[in-house]
């Protein structure tokens, strides 16, 4: 695969994650600005969800004929303009409109761009290069969110995504000057698309939602979490940065080490892990040392989990996963939104310093569908 497209891709891949994480870095600036309480604010992460999560597969399946690259750079257009929206709102049903266009043009965006990763990829490093895209995710957590935090404070935090606007135009430029202009069945063996195991692909799936829900109960209110338990907004942005790190890092481990030991026993280790950094969360807030880096762990985990739950969806069809992706990234979504619905329950009625031992049941839901995975062959190819 061409070096600048798979720079260009991550990037774009960034963008959105950006777009979708940023809220949880700025909740309580956004509901200052606005006289709009925190459970309410962080429900924009919900729209954002639900509407990924409805819509996606529809638009992805709407779209399937067509060339990949026009509907990618339609849907970034559309992406621009759900950002203009957004910058201009002042109210929180302006906000919310705003979450929907992204949100849609999100939807078919990554699914397309993560498709033509792996008919683009060879075999034998195929993790490696859907992790180096999907790193753009969690970079977004690494330097979009802390930095865009830190901006926020600065100079408000509508300036943020006019910044987000100037990168998509870039991103778009590099579409259009380095993406093949094929349809996507050109892009690999000409096979046709056939699910090859559907339990599988609803046991991965069910590791999406399990994983996003628990950890959108805790990270979708990081910032009052860390704000009640004597922490400073500016220490948030710092706890962000560090579980970025450990988010980038988690991703590239999570491609490595499919491509060595499979996708099911990745899962079962990342997973078991990520248990147990969540459970010691609760125990560790008075010892920031301890806290920071359990946060990195945390997020290491949660992250490798990303590229093993992808890899395990291609090996289990025929010829493009788009449609599976799109399945996927609707289950990633609607489990940020259950878990932005739940946390902003929580805090509401309860200590949100204990809101990680509820996600720990959760994460466990999703170890217990890893364990139910029947590996196939294409895992070690």
């Amino acid at each position: 695969m061409n070096r600048k497209l798979l720079v260009t891709f991550t990037v774009g891949v960034f963008l959105l994650g950006m777009m979708e994480l940023i809220i949880s870095g700025i909740l309580e600036l956004m509901s200052s600005d606005l006289g709009i309480s925190n459970a309410l604010t962080g429900q924009l992460i919900t729209v954002y969800a639900v509407s990924f999560a409805i819509f996606g597969p529809i638009l992805v399946k709407a779209t399937e004929k067509l060339r990949p690259k026009p509907v990618i750079l339609v849907s970034l257009v559309v992406f621009i303009l759900g950002n203009v929206v957004f910058g201009l709102s002042s109210t929180f049903m302006m906000l919310a409109l705003g979450r929907v266009i992204t949100a849609l043009a999100a939807a078919v965006f990554i699914v397309k761009i993560m498709d033509m990763t792996v008919l683009l990829s060879e075999p034998a490093i195929r993790g490696r290069m859907i992790a180096l895209v999907y790193m753009g995710f969690s970079a977004a957590n690494v330097f979009g969110i802390p930095i865009g935090t830190i901006i926020g404070q600065q100079f408000g935090w509508r300036i943020i995504f006019w910044l987000v606007i100037v990168i998509a135009v870039i991103v778009g430029l590099g579409i259009i000057a380095l993406a093949p202009n094929r349809r996507g069945d050109d892009l690999g063996d000409p096979v046709p698309d056939k699910i090859l195991d559907k339990r599988n692909i609803v046991l991965y799936i069910g590791v999406t939602m399990s994983v996003l829900i628990g950890n959108y109960i805790v990270l979708g209110y990081i910032s009052p979490l860390m704000t009640t338990n004597g922490y400073s907004i500016e220490n948030v942005s710092v706890a962000l940065l560090i579980a970025g790190v450990g988010g980038m890092l988690g991703t590239i481990l999570g491609g490595n080490l499919v491509d060595r030991i499979g996708t099911r026993r990745t899962l079962m280790i990342m997973l078991s892990l990520f248990i147990i950094s969540m459970a010691a969360m609760p125990l560790i807030y008075g010892i920031p040392v301890l806290f920071y880096i359990n946060l990195f762990l945390w997020s290491l985990f949660q992250w490798s989990t990303s590229p093993a739950v992808q890899s395990g969806l291609v090996e289990n069809v025929q010829g493009s996963a788009a449609v599976v992706f799109s399945w996927n990234m609707s289950g990633l979504n609607l489990g940020i939104g259950i878990g932005a619905v739940i946390g902003g329950i929580y805090i509401s009625q309860f200590d949100i310093g204990y809101a990680p031992w509820l996600s720990v049941f959760i994460i466990a839901m999703g170890l217990l569908c890893a364990v139910f995975v029947k590996e196939t062959e294409k895992s070690y190819q």
